[in-house]
């Protein structure tokens, strides 16, 4: 069975960081798409449990969620 790889070594597309008001940007973002609140609405509604039973928007609410600072501190 043949399979196709890639050659990342001739990859010539440049990294480039989010300046921090991009990060909040983005994030302030997914929260108003994903859950039609301002990203502090989130992060005080995820931090007080307010997803601990959302089964149906799990995924969307980890992947926020760990984009946070406080997912990784408390």
């Amino acid at each position: 069975m043949l399979t196709e790889t890639s050659d990342i070594s001739s990859d010539t597309s440049e990294i480039r960081f989010l300046t921090e008001e991009e990060d909040r940007a983005m994030k302030e973002s997914l929260a108003r798409k994903h859950f039609d609140m301002s990203l502090d609405e989130f992060t005080k509604a995820w931090q007080s449990g307010q997803f601990d039973d959302d089964e149906e928007r799990h995924n969307e609410v980890v992947s926020l969620a760990m984009m946070l600072p406080e997912y990784w501190t408390d």
